[in-house]
């Protein structure tokens, strides 16, 4: 929501879409705090939430992200004609293209990517293809006077191919060839969809759930996949129910390693890692072991229920942590299963003592938080607290201790055992800015229906809940936990 501070946000686009080349986050919080120096007491989470919402920041590969209507120059993709695009009346657009074609698709008004497209054609001749809803998620264009001259006197059949290549995503500028079915070269688009297929498995493989055609097809222009002279098929025939129906009934665990579930899971849980690891304080970077962080091998096993105050119907969670989980761990713990991204201030409060990592900006009495575990500040059941996220929108949870069991060995912890609705979108005004953005989202005749759902990246469910991805989540966070202490 708008805000008369610095948008760390709006700065971090800057920084991304004036550098010519992929930066690694370093070097974007590097050259953010440059500009304005982030004042934020997690400066990290605040840039890490700024890419990871962001449509147009796009991560490219080897820990770098790049500016996306930047980053599909130079790609180039194949559509295969079918019956009806060959009467030439209407072309319906493959995932992959119009993600080529409308990069910010997904990016609001601010990037009005919704106008036609500068198409050059074989002659030199520059023609404007306007975008056309033309059902469900299926969007094409319809043919202009100078684009039906040239494509009815190529006498197209099925089979045949429009190839388009990206000149200038920014200035929307492509170019279009055609080619004849009999003119493949099949062993080099042969290949091309192998190699298109292993990146999809790779992809769909780091999510616990399917990847939507549009992500998958997101994902593998802005790795570089297209830009080779030879085009592969498109994705929507070579990405076939017998390849993803198998990885996604398996369970996604390679190796010991646990994919999360969030497409921003990685980037989230490593900055919440390097949050923690930086606010300890040095006489507790050297624990006699695992356990004091309440990593390993607690004395109990604490059952908590977190609901997000004043949320109807209530958006709420139960979760099960050690008793010993120092509370900077809990917090994480609680964003994780809530589905916070970690880009605000937080604090716990006990009654009128509020627990938190001090600052020399506070101004009222914090007690220091960094080492104080679960158990001190809820010794018993039914007993309560609170947890506050970001000071601006006031997220208020109310948690109680609903039952203290024995440790046993083998139970998981933390592990999130059920909830229910999701969580709201970050900077979305509170519980009660989250009440309008629902009724506005829920009536497709609202003037602001479609900025809104844009802002809210495209699509939004208030009762989705997805409990293995959650947990999934969780299990990398621990186990980056205990790789963090071992390492000490």
């Amino acid at each position: 929501m708008p805000s008369s501070k610095i948008s760390y946000t709006a700065l971090t686009h800057r920084v991304v879409r004036e550098s010519r080349e992929p930066l690694s986050f370093a070097e974007i919080m590097q050259r953010v705090n440059a500009i304005a120096p982030i004042t934020t007491r997690n400066p990290k989470g605040t840039i890490r939430g700024a890419i990871s919402r962001s449509h147009l920041i796009v991560n490219v590969g080897n820990g770098r992200y790049g500016w996306k209507l930047r980053i599909v120059n130079d790609s180039v993709l194949r559509l295969t004609l079918s019956e009806s695009d060959c009467r030439g009346e209407v072309i319906e657009y493959t995932g992959e293209l119009r993600e080529a074609l409308y990069p910010a698709f997904f990016a609001g008004r601010e990037y009005n990517d919704r106008g036609p497209v500068h198409m050059k054609l074989p002659d030199g001749t520059t023609t404007h293809l306007p975008l056309v809803h033309l059902h469900e998620a299926h969007w094409g264009t319809r043919a202009t006077p100078e684009f039906r001259e040239w494509f009815e006197s190529l006498h197209a059949k099925p089979g045949d191919a429009l190839i388009v290549r990206v000149i200038d995503g920014e200035a929307r500028l492509y170019a279009i060839e055609f080619q004849t079915r009999a003119s493949r070269d099949e062993a080099a688009i042969a290949a091309r969809n192998r190699q298109i297929v292993q990146a999809a498995l790779e992809r769909f493989r780091r999510s616990s759930t399917d990847v939507p055609d549009w992500q998958m097809s997101s994902h593998l222009l802005v790795i570089g996949l297209y830009k080779f002279p030879v085009p592969p098929d498109p994705l929507r025939e070579i990405w076939t129910r017998d390849l993803w129906e198998p990885e996604l009934a398996r369970k996604l665990e390679r190796n010991g390693l646990v994919y999360a579930g969030r497409d921003d899971s990685e980037l989230m849980i490593g900055s919440l890692i390097q949050q923690l690891r930086d606010q300890m304080p040095l006489s507790k970077r050297k624990p006699k072991s695992p356990s004091i962080a309440g990593i390993t091998d607690p004395a109990s096993i604490y059952r908590l229920r977190v609901t997000l105050r004043d949320s109807h119907p209530a958006i709420w969670r139960r979760i099960q942590v050690a008793d010993t989980i120092l509370l900077p761990h809990l917090h994480g713990v609680l964003q994780l299963a809530m589905g916070w991204t970690n880009s605000h201030l937080h604090l716990f409060q006990v009654g009128k003592r509020v627990f938190a990592e001090p600052s020399p900006d506070d101004d009222f009495p914090i007690t220091d938080y960094r080492s104080i575990p679960l158990n001190q500040i809820a010794p018993a059941v039914a007993d309560r607290f609170v947890y506050l996220y970001d000071f601006g929108d006031s997220w208020e949870h109310d948690i109680i201790v609903e039952e203290i069991l024995p440790a046993e060995k083998g139970v998981r912890h933390p592990l999130c055992l059920d909830g229910q609705h999701a969580c709201p979108p970050e900077d979305v005004g509170g519980v009660w800015g989250y009440t309008d953005f629902l009724k506005t989202i829920r009536n497709p005749r609202h003037p602001e229906y479609a900025e809104m759902l844009a802002w809210a990246g495209g699509t939004f469910n208030p009762d989705k809940f997805d409990l293995p991805d959650i947990n999934r989540m969780l299990k990398f966070f621990q186990s980056s936990l205990k790789r963090q202490a071992q390492a000490k």
